[in-house]
C-alpha cells in the first residue's frame, strides 16, 4: 500500500512538472502541438530520471548507507531485532530411510499380530459352534485352550482330552481337516497329534497315518462337514 502512494505522489509531481513546462511553451509563442511534445518529452524524460535514481539508490545508496547506519549501536540492535535466523535442521537420508523402515516393520508386525487374532477368534468361533451341544461347558472350554495350544504351535503334550456325545470319528476328522485348512501352510501331522490326544476315546485304536489319510473322506457325512472356508 505504502508503494502505491509513493507512486501516486510521483506521478502526480511528474504530471504538475510536465503541465507547468506546457503552460510555459504556450505563454513564449508555440502553438498547441508543440506545447503538447514539450509535455510528453518532459514527462518521459521525469519517469527516466526517477528509475535512474531508483536504481541508483537501491543498488548503490541503501547498502551503503545500510552499512553505515549498522555501525551505530542503535541502528544495529534494531537490524538485528528484525533479522529472524532461520536453522534448518539437517537429516541425513541414511536416518530418514531408517526412521521409514522401521515404521514399514512396525506396522507390517501390527498388522500380522491382528491377522493372527482375528484368524483364532474365528477358528474359536466356528469350534464353539460346531461343540456346543456335544460336549460340557467346562470341556468346551478345554477345548478351546487346545485349540489355542495348537495354533500357537505349543507343546502338544500340554493338550486335555476331552469327551464328545453323538460326534464320530468322521466328525472330529472333518473338524481337524477343517482348522488345519484354515491355518495352512502346516503338515497335517499336528492336527492328527492334536485328534489322538484331544480325542482319545474315539482315536485310540486308529494309526497315525490313518487318521491322516482319511481327514476329508466323506465330506457330505455326518454332523461336521468339510468346510473348505470358515467364517
Amino acid at each position: 500500500m505504502q508503494y502505491i502512494i509513493l507512486y501516486v505522489i510521483v506521478a502526480c509531481v511528474a504530471l504538475a512538472i510536465a503541465a507547468l513546462a506546457r503552460m510555459f511553451t504556450v505563454s513564449v509563442g508555440f502553438d498547441g502541438f508543440t506545447a503538447f511534445i514539450v509535455f510528453i518529452v518532459v514527462l518521459a524524460v521525469q519517469v527516466v530520471v526517477y528509475l535512474s535514481i531508483h536504481v541508483l539508490l537501491q543498488n548503490t545508496m541503501l547498502p551503503w548507507i545500510g552499512e553505515w547506519l549498522s555501525q551505530i549501536p542503535y541502528f544495529r540492535k534494531k537490524i538485528e531485532s528484525r533479522q529472524i535466523p532461520l536453522i534448518k535442521e539437517e537429516v541425513l537420508p541414511d536416518a530418514l530411510e531408517q526412521t521409514s523402515l522401521e515404521d514399514i516393520r512396525n506396522e507390517q508386525r501390527q498388522n500380522r499380530t491382528k491377522e493372527q487374532k482375528d484368524k483364532l477368534n474365528i477358528a474359536l468361533s466356528y469350534t464353539r459352534k460346531s461343540f456346543a451341544l456335544y460336549i460340557s461347558d467346562e470341556h468346551l472350554d478345554i477345548l478351546c485352550r487346545n485349540l489355542q495350544m495348537y495354533i500357537n504351535k505349543l507343546n502338544v503334550k500340554e493338550l486335555k482330552p476331552i469327551k464328545a456325545k453323538e460326534l464320530t470319528a468322521i466328525d472330529l476328522r472333518h473338524f481337524g481337516w477343517n482348522i488345519w485348512n484354515f491355518f495352512k501352510p502346516r503338515g497335517q501331522e499336528g492336527i492328527v497329534c492334536f485328534l489322538k490326544i484331544v480325542f482319545p476315546d474315539v482315536f485310540r485304536e486308529t494309526e497315525v497315518k490313518s487318521i491322516k489319510r482319511h481327514l476329508k473322506d466323506d465330506e457330505l457325512k455326518g454332523i461336521i462337514k468339510i468346510e473348505e472356508e470358515l467364517l
